[in-house]
Parts: structure tokens; C-alpha cells; sequence
């Protein structure tokens, strides 16, 4: 039986996770927190399942229980709302997913190896990734030991782990993009349109690095190796670098379709024209036919005629 209190902070057709009222009201209010976890319990699963796989598989893979896996995602949860600004314009539904991954995370992973990692020690890791995502670059013993306010042989002690949980979370990549190489593959299989790309300013010096690496074979391990990073950290990278891509492919693809809808009047008189011609119109007819119409010539450059010839012959 939910309190009234949370009763009357929902909203009518507002779901839970998106009733900001109510996750800024359950930071103040512990009873009211238990019961939005609660109340809330099928989206964390839903989570987990749709990044992790079947609940049961993970039960019998992992030697982990139901509650478990709700407990650690919890924690998850409750880092998501300590830190989570409402000023920023992310959707807490968006910026929960994080969390709750590395936390289930983080448990599959110490469930996975005969040595246990503490709290302590698993945070530490977290933190080791953030600073080597903010510097680029993974740095020294002495240096990270000092930005992580720890002694280095503590630093030692838990970097030891760090390589193969930093390996066993770049197969979900927090980014929820797919993470299979193949989608890179498919972008620089077509290594002239790649090496366009590389020449402007859409990436950045070490984006373009890791490129080079990927048209010349290698693979995250060893682009990690190069380049003394995590292999989470490249996973992060070619998630950016697809991002790009797609969003450039997706620019141009808008620009083409803009300036088809320019010129669709004169497209469609030339396609009618070379049908009755039985035969595709070249340029110099193109251009008498437009002038005939009335169509203001100069206005045509050689490369607008020729787009024009080419989307008639398409639509022929």
C-alpha cells in the first residue's frame, strides 16, 4: 500500500522515472525512496534484461539471485539519484542506465572470479577510468596513485584487476550502442570515403589515431596496447567515432535530399521529356529544354545540370 504522500506527488499519465516532482522528492525522503525502488522494479529489470540478457540466463551463469541482481542494481539506482541534476535536460530514464550497469556489472564480474573485489576497490576502478577518460591517456603509476589520493601500493594492488573488469565491462559498453566491430567495419570498409573523413575537422587527433589502427587491422586489445589505454576507453572512442560517421552520412544525406527537393520541377519535366524521347537527355538538351520553359539558365551550374541528368535517369 503506497503512502499518500506518494500517492499525491504522482501525476496522471507521467510515469514514475519521468515525475521529476517525485525523484527530487525521494532525495529528501527515505520511506518515499523505498517505495519509488520498489514501485519501480520492473523498469530496473528491464534494464538488465535488455543490456545483460535473460534473467535466468544470469542466474545460472553468474550462481546469482533475483534479489541480487535487484539489490546491486538498486545501488545503482540510488548513485543515479544522488547525483542527478535536473538542470542538465537529460532524462533521468537516461541517465540511470549507467549506473544500474555498472553495478550489476560489478557484480557478475565478482561472482566470475575466485578473488572477491571490495566496495572500496571497485570504486577505486571507476574512478581510475574517469580520470583516464578526462586525461586520454592512461597515466604513470606515480601520477594516478597521487590523482586517486591513495598510497601506490594500494594503487598497485587493485590495478592488478583493473585490465580484466575494464575488459569484461567494454562487452556492454555503457554507451548502449552495439558494440561489435562490425559496425566500424562496415564505415571503413570504403577506405577513400574514410580518408575524406580523416582530412577535415569531424575528428580529433586521437579519434583519428585509433582509425588509422582500425583500417590497418587491428583490434581493440591491440589498439589499447598502442596506445597505453583501457580497453573500455577505445570501446568509448569507436563508439564516438560511429556516432560521427553516422551523424556525417546522415548531413549529407539531408543536404542530397534538400537539393533533390530544389530542383524536383526541373527533374520531373526532364524525366517526362526524355520518356518521350525514349532516350535520357543529355546536358545540352537539358539546358535548351529548361530554357524553353522558361527556366532562368543562368541560374544552373555545369554540376547542378549533370545532378539533375542523373536523378531523371533515376527516375526513369
Amino acid at each position: 500500500m503506497l503512502s499518500d504522500t506518494y500517492v499525491q506527488l504522482r501525476k496522471p499519465a507521467v510515469k514514475d522515472m519521468h515525475n521529476i516532482k517525485l525523484i527530487c522528492a525521494c532525495k529528501e525522503d527515505k520511506d518515499l525512496l523505498g517505495e519509488f525502488l520498489q514501485e519501480n522494479r520492473k523498469f530496473i529489470f528491464s534494464i538488465i534484461m535488455r543490456y545483460k540478457g535473460s534473467i535466468e540466463e544470469l542466474k545460472m551463469k553468474f550462481k546469482v539471485t533475483e534479489d541480487d541482481l535487484y539489490q546491486q542494481a538498486c545501488i545503482g539506482l540510488l548513485m543515479a539519484l544522488k547525483d542527478f541534476d535536473i538542470h542538465r535536460g537529460i532524462k533521468f530514464t537516461t541517465y540511470v542506465v549507467r549506473p544500474i550497469l555498472w553495478e550489476v556489472n560489478q557484480l557478475l564480474y565478482s561472482n566470475s572470479q575466485e578473488v572477491r573485489l571490495s566496495r572500496g576497490a571497485i570504486d577505486m576502478i571507476r574512478r581510475m577510468v574517469e580520470i583516464e577518460d578526462t586525461l586520454g591517456y592512461r597515466p604513470s603509476e606515480q601520477r594516478m596513485a597521487k590523482l586517486l589520493q591513495v598510497p601506490i601500493e594500494r594503487y598497485r594492488e587493485v590495478a592488478q584487476f583493473s585490465d580484466a573488469m575494464e575488459h569484461f565491462d567494454s562487452i556492454d559498453n555503457f554507451e548502449a550502442i552495439d558494440n561489435s566491430q562490425n559496425n566500424m567495419d562496415e564505415h571503413v570498409i570504403n577506405k577513400v570515403y574514410v580518408q575524406q573523413l580523416l582530412c577535415s575537422s569531424l575528428f580529433t587527433e586521437h579519434e583519428k589515431t585509433v582509425m588509422h589502427l582500425i583500417m590497418k587491422g587491428a583490434n581493440n586489445s591491440r589498439i589499447s596496447e598502442i596506445l597505453h589505454v583501457y580497453p573500455m576507453t577505445i570501446s568509448r572512442m569507436l563508439a564516438r567515432i560511429r556516432k560521427k560517421i553516422d551523424k556525417h552520412k546522415q548531413d549529407t544525406e539531408n543536404i542530397q535530399i534538400e537539393a533533390q527537393s530544389k530542383y524536383r520541377e526541373e527533374i520531373n519535366l526532364i524525366v517526362e521529356m526524355s520518356k518521350e524521347h525514349k532516350q535520357v537527355l543529355n546536358v545540352t538538351d537539358i539546358t535548351d529544354v529548361l530554357k524553353i520553359s522558361g527556366y532562368d539558365i543562368s541560374k544552373y551550374s555545369k554540376r547542378v545540370l549533370y545532378y539533375i541528368r542523373k536523378k531523371a535517369k533515376l527516375a526513369i
